[in-house]
């Protein structure tokens, strides 16, 4: 009886005890800019702030940025009397700042768009509607379900993918002003990983092909001896500028410490050719 009795008081108990409180969700009032064509961008800091982390969800853009919650840390590179920081995330291995802010500018960049960013303004009503506990929820969804590290992650396939292209179209303008048919591929044996992450490759390799087309533009003569003399033009990385003319391929040979490279291939072409 007396077993009976306590079990029941400690039911009793118990049954007065608080339930436990689900962990506090580690964010604070964000803040919401605006775009003149309706973008979105959704800014949460992050506790502890100290740590300059935040979550930032852009939308509206039309691009593959929108909707997602990725995970950021504000870079300051301002100096005396010019305030400048960068939101920076990772995208596909490398730093990627979608947000920027200058002096009092807040400008928004997003994959897919050249040259300048668009301006976003900060909207006063939109922020006092922002929930940043679903925008949190929202990156957790994301980060469970694997979506974000696929994004974050390096693809070094996807990467090459898009040098090579760019590649190609210089070699197809290339083509078209010299009346040529030359073809030609980045050597990527060449190329490790953190000097991908690094380095615009395909700016070094486009700079002979450049070289080029500006010669055909300017000359028929030029026109005719590319046709004549050059069937292949190839690109690769080493320790010094060595352009090479092997037979009817050319072979670029490029680093990212020389200077005035695309001068350097107009005079071998106009010395060799």
């Amino acid at each position: 009886m007396k077993c009976i009795v306590a079990v029941a008081v400690l039911a009793t108990v118990l049954g007065t005890l608080p339930a436990h409180a689900a962990p506090p969700v580690p964010v604070e009032a964000g803040k919401v800019f605006v775009g003149p064509q309706g973008e979105l961008v959704a800014v949460v800091p992050l506790v502890p702030r100290e740590q300059n982390k935040f979550l930032l969800r852009i939308q509206g853009t039309g691009s593959v940025l929108d909707n997602l919650v990725l995970p950021y840390v504000v870079k300051d590179w301002s100096s005396i009397g010019t305030l400048r920081q960068n939101y920076t995330t990772q995208w596909h291995g490398k730093d990627y700042s979608p947000l920027v802010v200058v002096g009092t500018r807040t400008e928004l960049y997003f994959p897919g768009r050249s040259g300048n960013g668009i301006v976003v303004e900060y909207d006063e009503a939109r922020s006092q509607k922002l929930k940043p506990e679903e925008v949190y929820a929202q990156h957790q969804q994301q980060t469970q379900s694997g979506q974000l590290a696929k994004l974050m992650a390096f693809d070094r396939k996807a990467e090459e993918a898009i040098h090579d292209t760019a590649y190609t179209e210089a070699l197809q303008a290339l083509n078209t002003t010299c009346g040529t048919s030359v073809a030609g591929a980045i050597d990527w044996t060449t190329v490790t990983e953190p000097f991908l992450k690094a380095q615009d490759i395909k700016r070094y390799c486009a700079f002979p092909l450049a070289a080029l087309k500006a010669m055909c533009g300017d000359s028929e003569e030029a026109r005719r001896t590319v046709k004549a003399r050059i069937q292949r033009m190839d690109c690769r990385f080493g320790d010094a500028l060595e352009p090479a003319l092997q037979g009817e391929r050319f072979v670029w040979t490029t680093t990212p410490e020389a200077s005035n490279q695309q001068k350097a291939a107009t005079r071998y072409f106009k010395k060799h050719l």
